[in-house]
């Protein structure tokens, strides 16, 4: 068997899907696509389903902050140019500082490094 970080989005919410013992139809029904659709997607045929979709699916079934994360990066990368997983494509776009922070990071090439004292600076801010 793959390992997670080798499935495809839709490897992934079908082994989330039967992790929750919930059949394809409940898990269509319950983020409002057809039967099909949902299976086309499973399948890898269809790219992902929307943000408000995927926020249904995780309620749907159930899935830790974890598990939401590895599919929202999973879903960016079934669309064509897309980079920023849905779940916080909102927060960049509404904040121009969100997406000036990310420029220049990029202007200044910024590493793995970088990134980590960043993140660690604003933890002990916030605590």
């Amino acid at each position: 068997m793959k390992s997670i970080n080798d499935l495809r989005f839709g490897e992934y919410i079908e082994h989330l899907r039967k992790l929750s013992e919930k059949s394809m139809r409940q898990a269509a029904l319950a983020i409002g696509v057809s039967p099909q659709f949902y299976s086309e997607v499973e399948k890898g045929r269809k790219s992902a389903f929307t943000k408000d979709r995927l926020e249904k699916l995780r309620n749907f079934l159930g899935l830790d902050d974890e598990s939401s994360i590895i599919m929202y990066d999973k879903a960016a990368d079934t669309h064509k140019g897309m980079v920023v997983p849905q779940d916080f494509s909102d927060y960049i776009v509404e904040r121009d500082y969100a997406m000036a922070a990310l420029r220049t990071a990029k202007e200044l090439d910024a590493n793995e490094k970088d990134w980590q004292v960043f993140v660690e600076q604003l933890r002990k801010r916030k605590e």
